[in-house]
C-alpha cells in the first residue's frame, strides 16, 4: 500500500510541477525568421549543359526538401516528342528524378523547363523559370532569339505564351498552312510574367515561329479556343539584331524579373474565327412576319437570292445581324388583310455564296421551311378536363374546405373559451362550446369562403405588343440626339403627331407687391414648341432619329402620342412622355484629335482608322469614331472630368470594325496602338471647360513597337 501511495504522491507533484512551467512560459517560443527563398540547385547528374547524354535519367538536387505544383502546366520538353508524351517526374526528398520512357533524338539539344512548378516543401517558395538544358551530341545548339508576346487588341503581355520554333522547310503548302497541326517543333518556350521569353537552344538555320496561348495545357493548337500569332516570314537566329538583357531585383512583392530591350520579335496573339464553308445552321420564323436564318461562318453572308412562296418579293425588308452570321427577312404585306393572310408555314429558296472542298467560292441552293406556331403564355396555367383530372380537382378542393373548416372551428373554440370565462362558467369542453348557441352571437368570427385569389398571369394587365427602346442619355448630348429603335419595322410615322417642347420657368403677370403671396403662381413652369425632325433609317425601318438644336442647359419635354407609329405587323404604341435635360458644355471637356500620315488622303488604297477614347486603365471605350483619315482634325466633345487614353486601330479593309487575324489565310490582325506624348506619356487629363489638342502621327504610331 506504501508504493501506491508513493506513486501517487510522485505523480501529483509532477503534475504541478507542470503547471508551473507553464505559467512561468508566458511568451510564444521563437523560432527565427520565416523561410522566403526558393530551394536552390546544389547538383545535378549530369551536369548542366552536359553533352553526349546516353542515359535514361536525370537527377537534380537541392538543399532542402521540394515540390512540384502543377508539373502538369508547367513543365515542358523542348523539343517534344514525337508521340507528345512528357517524361516522369518523381520527387525523393531533396532530389528530383526526371525518367525517360522514349529513347531521345541524336545530336538534339535538349531543354527540360520546369516553369515555376518547383517549390520547397514547407512554405512552398517556389523557384521560377529553372530550366536544365543538355544534348545528346557532340555539341550544344547555343544561338539565341528574344521575343515579346501581347494581346491584340489589348496590348496587354501575354503570360504563358508557348513559342514554337519549326523548321522553316516544312511549312510546303501555301494555301492552307498546316505547320502548326502537322508538323513537329524543334524547339518550344514560354513567356514570362513581362511577356518576354528567350529562345536558347536554336540552330543556325531558318525557322517559322508561331505563339499560341494554350488554355487547356494540352501544347496543342485548337483554332477558335486558344490564341495564335505568327510572324509573317522565316527569321534565322544568326541574321537578328542584337539585344540587352538583365535582371532587375526583387522589389517588394515583386521578385526579380527577366528585362530584354528590345525584343527582336514581337507577337500580336488573337483569338481566330475558325475557317468555315459557308452553310446554314438553321431556320426559323420567330415572329409571324420575320424569317431567320442563320449561317455558319461568322462573317457576312453573301445572298444572291431569297423567294418565298406566297409571298411578294417587293414586301421582304433584309437586315443583318452585328456579327453577320444571322439575315432576318421581314415580310411587310400593303394591307392588313394580306398581312392575317399569310399562312402558318412559308417554304422558301435560298441562294448563296459557299466554298467546295479546295476553298473555292461556289453557288449554293437549299429549300427551307418557315413555321409560325403561336405559344399561348396562359396555356400552362390551363386545367385539363377529362373525368379524372376533375375528379382530382374535387379532391383536392373539398381536403382544402376540411382545412380551413377545422382552422376556423379551433379559433371559434379559443374565443368563446375566453368568453366563458369572463361569464364564470364552469369549464367545459369543445364539444359543449359548440353546442352553447349563446356564444354564438358574441363570438365574431368570419366562417365565409373567401374569394379564390387570382393568379398572376390574371392580375398582369394586357401587354401592347408593340415594342421599341429610347436609347438617350440623361444630361443628353446634343450630338447624340434622341433615337428609338423599334421591335418591328415601321410602315408608318405620323409626324405632325409629335412634341418637343422647351421647359423654362415662368414668369408672373402680377406686381411684385402680390407676387408673396402668388409663389406657386411664380415658380410656374411654361412650354414652348421647338422645332425638330425626323429622320427613319431606310435600310431596316427600325431605327428613328429626333433632332433638333438644342441648347445647353435647357430641359425639354418629348411627347408621342398613342397611334403615332404604325409597324409592319399593324401594331401602334402608347403613349410615351419624357423628361429629359441637355448637358452644359461648360462642364465637360473636349478632346481635338489631328491626324497626320505621310499618305495623301485622296489615295484610293488609304487606310482608314478608328479612334476609340478608353478609360484610364484602358479596359472601356468611352467615344468612338470610326472611318477617320490622314489629314482630318476630330473632336470629341462632353468628356467628364477624368484620365483617358486614346487607341487607334488600323482598318486596312475601311469597314469601321477591328478585324482579327487568321492563321489559315497567314493574315495578321489589324494593328491597335495606343497613343503616347514623347513627354507627357500616355495619359490625357480631360478637364471641365477645357479643349486639350493631342497630334497623332500615324507613320510614327505604327513604326514604333508596343
Amino acid at each position: 500500500m506504501q508504493f501506491h501511495y508513493r506513486i501517487r504522491d510522485w505523480v501529483f507533484a509532477l503534475l504541478i510541477g507542470t503547471i508551473f512551467v507553464q505559467c512561468a512560459s508566458i511568451a510564444q517560443p521563437q523560432g527565427g525568421p520565416k523561410d522566403s527563398l526558393p530551394p536552390l540547385v546544389v547538383g545535378t547528374t549530369p551536369a548542366q549543359r552536359s553533352v553526349g547524354f546516353r542515359d535514361k535519367r536525370i537527377v537534380l538536387n537541392f538543399n532542402e526538401y521540394v515540390a512540384l505544383r502543377d508539373q502538369q502546366k508547367e513543365f515542358l520538353l523542348s523539343p517534344p516528342n514525337l508521340n507528345g508524351s512528357k517524361p516522369t517526374l518523381t520527387v525523393k526528398g531533396r532530389s528530383i528524378q526526371v525518367d525517360f520512357a522514349e529513347p531521345l533524338d541524336s545530336n538534339t539539344t535538349y531543354r527540360l523547363d520546369f516553369g515555376n512548378s518547383i517549390a520547397d516543401n514547407n512554405e512552398g517558395n517556389r523557384l521560377g523559370n529553372y530550366a536544365f538544358v543538355f544534348s545528346t551530341g557532340p555539341q550544344l545548339d547555343t544561338l539565341m532569339m528574344s521575343g515579346l508576346t501581347l494581346d491584340a487588341q489589348s496590348r496587354d503581355s501575354v503570360i504563358g505564351a508557348m513559342i514554337f520554333f519549326f523548321d522553316a522547310r516544312a511549312d510546303s503548302v501555301a494555301a492552307y498552312d498546316s505547320t502548326l497541326f502537322k508538323a513537329r517543333p524543334d524547339a518550344v518556350f514560354r513567356s514570362d510574367s513581362s511577356g518576354l521569353f528567350l529562345a536558347d537552344i536554336l540552330k543556325d538555320k531558318d525557322y517559322r515561329v508561331y505563339a499560341i496561348l494554350d488554355k487547356n495545357g494540352n501544347q496543342r493548337y485548337e483554332s477558335g479556343s486558344d490564341y495564335v500569332a505568327m510572324l509573317d516570314t522565316a527569321c534565322n537566329p544568326t541574321r537578328m539584331a542584337d539585344f540587352d538583357m538583365w535582371i532587375e531585383p526583387a522589389t517588394g512583392r515583386r521578385g526579380p524579373r527577366r528585362q530584354i530591350d528590345p525584343p527582336q520579335v514581337r507577337f500580336d496573339l488573337f483569338l481566330e474565327e475558325p475557317l468555315r464553308r459557308q452553310t446554314i445552321l438553321g431556320s426559323s420564323r420567330p415572329e409571324r412576319q420575320k424569317l431567320e436564318v442563320v449561317f455558319n461562318a461568322i462573317r457576312q453572308a453573301d445572298i444572291v437570292s431569297f423567294s418565298a412562296e406566297g409571298v411578294d418579293s417587293t414586301w421582304l425588308l433584309r437586315e443583318n445581324g452585328v456579327k453577320g452570321d444571322t439575315v432576318w427577312y421581314w415580310i411587310a404585306p400593303p394591307t392588313r388583310e394580306e398581312a392575317q393572310a399569310l399562312p402558318d408555314t412559308i417554304r422558301a429558296r435560298i441562294t448563296y455564296v459557299s466554298q467546295d472542298s479546295l476553298w473555292r467560292d461556289q453557288l449554293k441552293s437549299e429549300e427551307l421551311t418557315f413555321v409560325h406556331r403561336i405559344v399561348d403564355p396562359t396555356a400552362r396555367n390551363r386545367r385539363p378536363t377529362t373525368a379524372y383530372a376533375d375528379s382530382l380537382r374535387q379532391a383536392r378542393e373539398a381536403r382544402r374546405k376540411a382545412k380551413r373548416s377545422a382552422r376556423l372551428q379551433k379559433k371559434w373554440i379559443k374565443v368563446a373559451r375566453q368568453i366563458s370565462r369572463r361569464r364564470g362558467d364552469p369549464r367545459r369542453s369543445d364539444a359543449e362550446l359548440l353546442a352553447d348557441s349563446t356564444l354564438f352571437q358574441q363570438v365574431a368570427v368570419d366562417t365565409t369562403q373567401t374569394e379564390r385569389p387570382k393568379r398572376a398571369d390574371e392580375q398582369q394587365p394586357v401587354r401592347n405588343p408593340f415594342g421599341f427602346e429610347v436609347m438617350a442619355a440623361n444630361p443628353l448630348n446634343p450630338e447624340n440626339h434622341i433615337r428609338l429603335r423599334f421591335a418591328y419595322p415601321l410602315r408608318e410615322v405620323d409626324e405632325s403627331r409629335i412634341r418637343l417642347t422647351k421647359i423654362s420657368e415662368g414668369q408672373s403677370s402680377l406686381p411684385s407687391r402680390d407676387r408673396q403671396t402668388t409663389v406657386a403662381e411664380a415658380s410656374r413652369k411654361s412650354e414652348t414648341p421647338e422645332p425638330f425632325t425626323v429622320e427613319l433609317d431606310t435600310a431596316t425601318r427600325r431605327l428613328l432619329t429626333i433632332r433638333a438644336a438644342w441648347r445647353a442647359d435647357d430641359e425639354y419635354h418629348l411627347l408621342i402620342p398613342d397611334s403615332t407609329f404604325l409597324n409592319i405587323a399593324y401594331q401602334t404604341n402608347d403613349t410615351l412622355q419624357s423628361t429629359f435635360k441637355v448637358a452644359d458644355s461648360s462642364r465637360y471637356g473636349s478632346l481635338v484629335i489631328d491626324l497626320r500620315a505621310a499618305a495623301p488622303a485622296t489615295d484610293s488604297n488609304r487606310c482608314e482608322y478608328i479612334l476609340e477614347l478608353m478609360n484610364r486603365d484602358g479596359k472601356t471605350v468611352i467615344q468612338r469614331i470610326r472611318h477617320a483619315v490622314p489629314g482630318w482634325r476630330y473632336t470629341l466633345r462632353y468628356l467628364p472630368a477624368g484620365t483617358y487614353r486614346l487607341r487607334v486601330t488600323e482598318d486596312r479593309n475601311r469597314n469601321g470594325e477591328w478585324d482579327t487575324g487568321s492563321l489559315v489565310q497567314r493574315r495578321q490582325p489589324e494593328r491597335i496602338r495606343f497613343w503616347e506624348h514623347p513627354s507627357t506619356g500616355q495619359y490625357i487629363l480631360a478637364k471641365e471647360n477645357w479643349d486639350v489638342a493631342v497630334e497623332v502621327d500615324l507613320d510614327e504610331l505604327f513604326s514604333r513597337p508596343q
